[in-house]
């Protein structure tokens, strides 16, 4: 099976983006976002323009889905839990609803991925043969990627859905080594 890492597209001209939070404050809101009882909403600053885009993928500081989106990984992964995100602009009271996405973790890095000395990650290589679910992020991983199958990919890709890219994932031959 092939995975892809979901990623935000930084070519998309005017797209919003989150007022940048302290390092203190993500750091807490990850945390906040991670915590499997925290069902209330998180709530984000925005700064809109006369030409914003809303992407339907957004990477930082959480990963975040809009509503349509969220609709077709329902279908992929019924019962994936959500917590809602409230992008808000205070200057022109606009607010927009997004998804916290937090998909299962897995059990799936093979013994060829490499990191750095600090632990994150220098090259990626997943198991071969290691049933996975459609949508889900790798325990072990320090950053917060977001990895899905190859249907699901396809599917998002027949869509007209905004500011997202697909980056092919590395996975281990039968041999043990990467393909």
């Amino acid at each position: 099976m092939r995975y892809y890492r979901l990623r935000m597209d930084d070519r998309t001209k005017h797209r919003i983006e989150p007022v940048p939070l302290s390092s203190l404050s993500m750091k807490s809101g990850m945390q906040m976002t991670l915590a499997q009882e925290e069902d209330a909403p998180l709530f984000l600053a925005i700064q809109l323009h006369s030409q914003s885009v809303f992407p339907d993928f957004l990477e930082y500081p959480v990963p975040l889905v809009s509503n349509r989106m969220k609709a077709l990984l329902e279908k992929y992964r019924p019962g994936m839990e959500w917590r809602a995100a409230i992008l808000t602009d205070f200057k022109v009271a606009r607010q927009e609803v997004y998804w916290v996405l937090r998909p299962p973790k897995e059990e799936c890095l093979s013994d060829s991925t490499e990191r750095y000395p600090d632990r994150t990650l220098k090259h990626l290589v997943l198991q071969h043969g290691k049933a996975m679910s459609p949508i889900f992020q790798i325990a072990g991983l320090m950053e917060p990627y977001i990895f899905i199958n190859l249907a699901l990919a396809e599917s998002l890709l027949r869509r007209p859905f905004i500011g997202i890219r697909l980056e092919r994932v590395e996975t281990e031959s039968k041999e043990g080594t990467g393909s």
